[in-house]
C-alpha cells in the first residue's frame, strides 16, 4: 500500500496532518527526470523531519515514531483520495 496522507499525534495531544507530495524536475546535465517525494505539512507546507520520512512510507496505526525528544503516534492513515504534486 502506497502511503500519501497520515495524521501524526504528539504527546501534547496535537495532531499533525502530513502529505506526501511529489516533484519532477528536469536534470539537464543527465537528460532526465528526477522524481522526489516528500512529506509536508497539509497546512503550511512545511517540510516535516527529513530522518522520518522513511518510517512514514511505511507506517500503520497505532505505531510509534520518535525523533529526537519528540514521540508520535499514527493515528490516521491515507483518508485522502488524492495525490498532491507540487
Amino acid at each position: 500500500m502506497c502511503i500519501y496522507e497520515i495524521v501524526l499525534q504528539d504527546e501534547k495531544f496535537q495532531l499533525h496532518k502530513l502529505v506526501k507530495v511529489k516533484d519532477t524536475i528536469y536534470d539537464s546535465i543527465q537528460k532526465k527526470e528526477l522524481v522526489m517525494w516528500f512529506w509536508i505539512y497539509s497546512e503550511t507546507s512545511e517540510f516535516f523531519y527529513f530522518d522520518l520520512w522513511d518510517q512514514l512510507d511505511h507506517a500503520k496505526i497505532g505505531q510509534y515514531v520518535s525523533y529526537k525528544n519528540f514521540i508520535f503516534k499514527v493515528v490516521s492513515v491515507n483518508n485522502n483520495k488524492k495525490i498532491n504534486y507540487s
